[in-house]
Protein backbone atom coordinates (compact mmCIF):
# COMPACT_ATOMS: atom_id res chain seq x y z
CA UNK A 1 0.00 0.00 0.00
CA UNK A 2 0.96 3.39 -0.89
CA UNK A 3 1.83 6.33 1.66
CA UNK A 4 -0.99 8.31 0.14
CA UNK A 5 -3.60 5.91 0.60
CA UNK A 6 -2.89 5.99 4.12
CA UNK A 7 -3.30 9.63 4.50
CA UNK A 8 -6.22 10.22 6.38
CA UNK A 9 -6.97 13.26 4.80
CA UNK A 10 -7.12 11.82 1.37
CA UNK A 11 -9.88 12.28 -1.08
CA UNK A 12 -9.92 10.44 -4.16
CA UNK A 13 -10.35 12.63 -7.55
CA UNK A 14 -13.35 10.76 -8.19
CA UNK A 15 -14.77 12.35 -4.69
CA UNK A 16 -13.65 15.42 -5.39
CA UNK A 17 -15.82 15.56 -8.80
CA UNK A 18 -18.80 14.35 -6.60
CA UNK A 19 -18.75 17.69 -4.51
CA UNK A 20 -17.62 20.14 -7.23
CA UNK A 21 -20.88 18.80 -9.39
CA UNK A 22 -22.90 18.85 -6.14
CA UNK A 23 -21.62 22.77 -5.99
CA UNK A 24 -22.72 23.35 -9.25
CA UNK A 25 -26.01 22.32 -8.55
CA UNK A 26 -25.98 23.85 -5.31
CA UNK A 27 -25.19 27.32 -7.65
CA UNK A 28 -27.73 26.41 -9.83
CA UNK A 29 -30.31 26.12 -7.53
CA UNK A 30 -29.09 29.52 -6.11
CA UNK A 31 -29.03 31.26 -9.71
CA UNK A 32 -32.72 30.30 -10.48
CA UNK A 33 -33.70 32.64 -7.10
CA UNK A 34 -35.12 36.37 -7.52
CA UNK A 35 -31.66 38.83 -5.99
CA UNK A 36 -33.93 39.65 -3.26
CA UNK A 37 -33.52 35.93 -1.77
CA UNK A 38 -29.81 36.57 -1.97
CA UNK A 39 -29.80 38.94 0.69
CA UNK A 40 -31.08 36.66 3.27
CA UNK A 41 -28.27 33.66 2.36
CA UNK A 42 -25.09 33.82 4.20
CA UNK A 43 -22.68 33.95 1.07
CA UNK A 44 -20.23 36.20 -0.24
CA UNK A 45 -20.13 39.48 -2.66
CA UNK A 46 -18.08 37.13 -4.70
CA UNK A 47 -20.49 34.47 -5.19
CA UNK A 48 -23.42 37.08 -5.09
CA UNK A 49 -21.28 38.86 -7.74
CA UNK A 50 -20.74 35.45 -9.91
CA UNK A 51 -24.58 34.66 -9.58
CA UNK A 52 -25.99 37.79 -10.77
CA UNK A 53 -22.89 37.11 -13.66
CA UNK A 54 -24.62 33.84 -14.59
CA UNK A 55 -27.86 35.86 -15.40
CA UNK A 56 -26.19 37.05 -18.32
CA UNK A 57 -24.56 34.43 -19.65
CA UNK A 58 -26.69 32.64 -21.96
CA UNK A 59 -25.05 30.36 -24.40
CA UNK A 60 -24.68 26.80 -23.38
CA UNK A 61 -20.77 25.97 -22.99
CA UNK A 62 -20.23 29.30 -21.61
CA UNK A 63 -22.93 28.43 -18.51
CA UNK A 64 -21.25 25.36 -18.01
CA UNK A 65 -17.96 26.35 -17.63
CA UNK A 66 -19.72 29.57 -15.75
CA UNK A 67 -21.09 27.04 -12.86
CA UNK A 68 -18.12 25.54 -12.94
CA UNK A 69 -16.45 28.97 -11.27
CA UNK A 70 -19.50 29.24 -9.46
CA UNK A 71 -18.68 25.53 -8.10
CA UNK A 72 -14.73 26.71 -7.56
CA UNK A 73 -16.24 29.96 -5.67
CA UNK A 74 -18.64 27.98 -3.96
CA UNK A 75 -15.25 25.80 -2.12
CA UNK A 76 -14.59 28.73 -0.31
CA UNK A 77 -18.45 29.45 1.38
CA UNK A 78 -20.74 27.61 4.17
CA UNK A 79 -22.46 24.94 2.20
CA UNK A 80 -24.19 23.93 4.31
CA UNK A 81 -25.80 27.20 5.77
CA UNK A 82 -26.37 27.75 2.15
CA UNK A 83 -27.83 24.30 1.84
CA UNK A 84 -30.22 25.02 4.93
CA UNK A 85 -31.27 28.12 3.87
CA UNK A 86 -32.09 27.06 0.08
CA UNK A 87 -34.28 24.12 2.33
CA UNK A 88 -36.11 26.32 3.80
CA UNK A 89 -37.34 28.24 0.98
CA UNK A 90 -38.03 25.04 -0.38
CA UNK A 91 -41.59 23.56 0.26
CA UNK A 92 -41.12 19.53 -0.53
CA UNK A 93 -37.46 19.59 1.97
CA UNK A 94 -38.30 18.32 4.97
CA UNK A 95 -36.63 21.22 6.53
CA UNK A 96 -39.38 22.93 5.54
CA UNK A 97 -41.58 21.23 6.38
CA UNK A 98 -40.55 21.36 9.99
CA UNK A 99 -40.37 24.60 10.31
CA UNK A 100 -44.13 24.60 9.25
CA UNK A 101 -44.84 22.58 11.81
CA UNK A 102 -43.70 24.66 14.30
CA UNK A 103 -45.14 27.30 13.32
CA UNK A 104 -48.40 26.07 13.35
CA UNK A 105 -48.04 24.24 16.82
CA UNK A 106 -46.73 28.06 18.15
CA UNK A 107 -50.05 29.66 16.89
CA UNK A 108 -52.43 26.61 18.37
CA UNK A 109 -50.54 27.37 22.05
CA UNK A 110 -50.98 30.87 21.68
CA UNK A 111 -54.44 30.71 20.69
CA UNK A 112 -55.22 28.12 23.16
CA UNK A 113 -52.79 28.59 26.33
CA UNK A 114 -53.08 32.03 27.82
CA UNK A 115 -49.35 31.73 28.98
CA UNK A 116 -47.93 30.87 25.80
CA UNK A 117 -48.04 34.50 24.89
CA UNK A 118 -45.39 35.02 27.37
CA UNK A 119 -43.24 31.70 26.59
CA UNK A 120 -43.13 33.34 22.92
CA UNK A 121 -42.21 36.61 24.22
CA UNK A 122 -39.00 35.16 26.40
CA UNK A 123 -38.14 32.58 23.28
CA UNK A 124 -37.99 35.86 20.86
CA UNK A 125 -37.82 39.21 23.01
CA UNK A 126 -37.41 41.45 19.82
CA UNK A 127 -41.36 40.62 18.71
CA UNK A 128 -43.27 43.34 18.67
CA UNK A 129 -45.87 42.78 21.57
CA UNK A 130 -48.61 45.46 21.00
CA UNK A 131 -49.22 43.71 17.47
CA UNK A 132 -48.68 39.85 18.50
CA UNK A 133 -51.41 40.69 20.82
CA UNK A 134 -53.53 41.72 18.98
CA UNK A 135 -53.42 38.77 16.56
CA UNK A 136 -53.60 36.35 19.09
CA UNK A 137 -56.91 37.86 20.13
CA UNK A 138 -58.30 38.13 17.11
CA UNK A 139 -57.70 34.55 16.10
CA UNK A 140 -58.65 33.53 19.38
CA UNK A 141 -62.25 35.76 18.47
CA UNK A 142 -62.38 33.51 15.60
CA UNK A 143 -61.49 30.09 16.96
CA UNK A 144 -64.47 31.09 19.66
CA UNK A 145 -67.22 31.40 17.02
CA UNK A 146 -69.73 28.22 16.70
CA UNK A 147 -68.15 26.03 14.90
CA UNK A 148 -64.90 27.40 15.62
CA UNK A 149 -64.08 28.96 11.89
CA UNK A 150 -60.44 29.81 11.46
CA UNK A 151 -59.93 32.77 9.20
CA UNK A 152 -58.03 36.30 8.39
CA UNK A 153 -57.05 36.65 12.01
CA UNK A 154 -55.67 33.28 12.18
CA UNK A 155 -53.74 33.41 8.88
CA UNK A 156 -52.11 36.46 10.16
CA UNK A 157 -51.12 35.86 12.75
CA UNK A 158 -49.29 32.41 11.34
CA UNK A 159 -47.79 34.78 8.70
CA UNK A 160 -46.44 37.09 11.62
CA UNK A 161 -44.70 34.03 13.55
CA UNK A 162 -43.12 33.07 10.30
CA UNK A 163 -41.66 36.53 9.62
CA UNK A 164 -40.99 36.89 13.53
CA UNK A 165 -38.93 33.37 13.31
CA UNK A 166 -37.14 34.04 10.31
CA UNK A 167 -36.24 37.54 11.33
CA UNK A 168 -34.77 35.51 14.67
CA UNK A 169 -32.68 33.05 12.76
Amino acid sequence: MSSYEDDEDFISKSELKREMHRFQELGEKLAALSPEKWASMPMTETLKNALQESRRVTKHEARRRHFQYIGKVMRHEDVDALQEALDLLDPSSELYGRRIRQLEQWRTRLVEDSNALNDFIDEHPAVDRQQLRNLVRNAQKEMQQEPPKPGSGYKKLFQFLKEEIAAAS
